[in-house]
């Protein structure tokens, strides 16, 4: 046996370090069976300290393990069923109890039942089950114990449902809080009145959420709580000082404005100015009286109207036979710029608002030159020549207006200009149809009937038909026509073109343009001879070298009339009128082919006239029988 003694007592000192080379194998062997003996010593403990471990454990399996406390209450060796029955009935005065809102005097009480306050009895369940069960088995061995002499505390929490107490705080900023009003200046009558504006009051919802959830998460906090809600002042986006600022500046505005072109002068008076103020919010901020460009630009149409100078046409002069021999000279014409004009103004309002005081502005002007200009109409006149022509004869009587109501308009269009590209229309050229310019009742086809003085200006289709064929034959564009109810004789078969303005408002006009390079001048005249009168057209232009073919009429659905003869006492006996002559309905087609100089086509279009049959009404006077009221009949005639 080696002559080693093992001892648990400690050496008085450290051991002296021995070389290796110097231990002897006796020594070696005692080392190993020391260290041997310690391990079995500690896995002897460990063995020992698993067991008890184990067996505390087993013995709380699904439960709390002893020592733990939730708040004031002891979960050890407890359920968790048992641990929550236990820590809902020792909490369960969480949900007893309100909280208060306040601010600016006012209040609202929120329970703490509405906000579902409670003990968050899961979670402290769960922290209790898992105290003592995590980490190695030492580890847990020295916290068990430790747990079982100490306890360990786990500290309660307070739930509630934060979105509900978020709600009632907004609902009570809601009534709580006042909208700022602003002050507003307006024209009442002749007066800007300004009403005052007053503050606001908003709630600091943030800040009473944060202040509510901290009291209400406190598990020690009183059942009665009080939050006061920060508020703040909100001042109006307009002040009564701006307004105020704002209805004097508005004051300086309408004062009368003098606008100057020279010599001449032009007031826009301060009453009208007035009423183009408005106020609102400018660009950088400010409250201010506005004058929009578009109330400027409409505030300036009177003037607008006294500053229009009309352009004159240069004109051509005629010698015998209608043919062109000078030139009469145009004038330009002036417009007030109205855009340069209205810029001019708003800075004018806008010095006037600094509280400068101007009066005065010029006026910005452009110049209308006229379609025709003395040059224009100088290079053409030596070049022009007659390229067309049409007359038109008709029975001077009361259905014309004794000829008026066709010699009027072909005055008024006589030495009429129609410019390069622009367009003819009828009505537009003849200007208005009045008594006072000499148009008298004439005939109409009224309802299918012909009204001898249906109509104010009646026949003066015979003008309008007229000037038609002469347009047609010069090869221009041709616009708008419509041929009449039945056919009229007197006129191209399938070439009329009647013209009339209803008093339900339709309008049917005629209508050409002059695709041409040069101007067109108009020459209209009228003459009569015994009881005929005659109406005529001729266009003068430079030629175009144009050549028009008019096809034959294609007539079809040829419907013959029938006359009738009307037996009356309105007449004297043996007297006749007719009133109504026969006329063959029929549909009528004619094509016009226009070609230039080189034989292309530049205008083909076939015209459709449909007329409509009438029959003829002849009236003869009869005398009334002895004894019987004046009578009408009738009797056909083939």
């Amino acid at each position: 046996m080696d002559a080693v003694t093992e001892t648990n007592e400690p050496l008085p000192g450290p051991l002296p370090t021995v070389p290796d080379s110097a231990v002897g194998l006796p020594r070696r062997r005692g080392a190993r069976r020391f260290a041997v003996a310690f391990l079995f010593g500690v896995l002897g403990v460990l063995a020992v300290s698993a067991g008890a471990l184990a067996a505390l454990e087993s013995s709380n399996t699904g439960r709390v393990l002893p020592g733990i406390h939730a708040g004031t209450v002891d979960l050890s060796g407890l359920s968790p069923s048992e641990a929550r029955d236990r820590l809902v009935a020792a909490y369960a005065t969480l949900g007893d109890g309100e909280l208060v809102l306040t601010a600016a005097g006012t209040s609202r009480t929120i329970t703490f039942a509405s906000l579902s306050r409670r003990l968050d009895v899961d979670t402290l369940v769960d922290r209790a089950m898992a105290v003592g069960r995590s980490g190695a088995p030492v580890e847990r061995i020295a916290s068990n114990l430790r747990n079982m002499v100490r306890g360990v505390e786990i500290a309660p929490e307070v739930v509630f449902d934060a979105s509900a107490l978020r709600a009632q705080v907004a609902a009570f900023a809601s009534e709580t809080a006042i909208a700022p009003v602003d002050a507003t200046v307006a024209l009442v009558g002749e007066v800007f009145s300004l009403t005052k504006g007053s503050d606001g009051r908003s709630v600091d919802v943030e800040a009473a959420v944060r202040g509510a959830s901290q009291l209400l998460s406190d598990v020690g906090a009183s059942p009665a709580l009080l939050v006061t809600v920060p508020t703040n002042v909100v001042a109006p986006d307009v002040t009564t000082d701006a307004a105020a600022a704002a209805r004097d500046a508005a004051a300086r505005i309408a004062v009368d404005i003098e606008l100057v072109a020279g010599e001449e002068r032009w007031t826009i008076a301060g009453s009208d100015i007035r009423n183009w103020i408005g106020f609102g919010t400018t660009p950088d901020g400010r409250y201010a009286p506005i004058v929009a460009p578009a109330s400027l630009e409409a505030g300036l149409a009177k003037v607008a109207a006294a500053v229009a100078q009309k352009p004159v046409n240069a004109s051509f002069l005629t010698g015998t036979g209608n043919t062109v021999v000078g030139v009469s000279a145009g004038r330009n014409g002036r417009a007030l710029d109205i855009p340069a004009t209205t810029a001019t103004l708003t800075t004018l309002i806008g010095q006037r608002a600094l509280g400068l005081s101007v009066s005065r502005a010029p006026i910005n002007t452009t110049t209308v030159e006229p379609e025709l200009s003395t040059a224009e109409a100088t290079r053409t006149a030596p070049l022009m020549e007659e390229i067309s022509s049409w007359t038109t004869w008709f029975p001077i009587g009361i259905k014309n207006g004794q000829g008026a109501n066709i010699w009027i308009p072909a005055r008024d269009i006589d030495g009429a200009v129609v410019m390069p590209g622009a367009w003819f229309d009828f009505w537009k050229a003849v200007g208005p149809v009045t008594r006072e310019r000499g148009y008298k009742d004439g005939g109409a086809i009224i309802n299918g009937k012909t009204e001898p003085q249906g109509a104010l200006a009646g026949g003066i289709c015979s003008t309008s038909t007229t000037l038609f064929n002469a347009a047609l034959r010069a090869g221009l564009e041709m616009g708008a026509r419509r041929n009449h109810f039945y056919y009229i004789d007197r006129y191209p078969l399938g070439l009329d073109a009647t013209v009339f303005q209803s008093n339900s408002g339709t309008v049917q006009t005629m209508s050409f343009r002059n695709d041409t390079a040069n101007p067109i001048l108009i020459r209209g005249t009228g003459w009569s001879v015994g009881s005929k009168g005659y109406v005529k057209f001729a266009l003068w232009s430079v030629p175009t070298g144009r050549t028009v073919t008019l096809s034959k009429p294609k007539v079809e659905n040829v419907k013959l009339a029938s006359d009738s003869i009307v037996y009356t006492t309105d007449l004297k006996p043996g007297v006749k009128e007719r009133v109504e002559y026969p006329v063959d309905g029929k549909d009528v087609w004619v094509t016009r082919t226009v070609t230039d100089s080189a034989g292309a086509v530049l205008h083909q279009e076939t015209y459709t006239s449909r007329y409509t049959r009438i029959t003829g009404i002849l009236r003869i006077g009869v005398a009334a029988s002895p004894g019987t009221a004046p009578d009408s009949t009738a009797a056909p005639t083939p």
